[in-house]
């Protein structure tokens, strides 16, 4: 059985930064039960011939 944390079922590894073996779908869905939202936007932008990955937290 994994070891979970008392915030709802969150793993206490995942609340500690140890983000190893955690799925995206588990990673969006722990921080939409911490109250984030979680919006994934996919866009074209000519300006580069190979898209980019960037993460924002606001």
């Amino acid at each position: 059985m994994r070891d979970q944390s008392v915030a709802g079922g969150i793993p206490s590894d995942l609340l500690r930064g140890k983000f190893r073996g955690i799925s995206r779908a588990r990673m969006i869905e722990c921080l939409n039960r911490l109250g984030c939202d979680v919006d994934i936007v996919v866009k074209k932008d000519g300006r580069h011939a190979l898209g980019q990955t960037q993460v924002v937290v606001a």
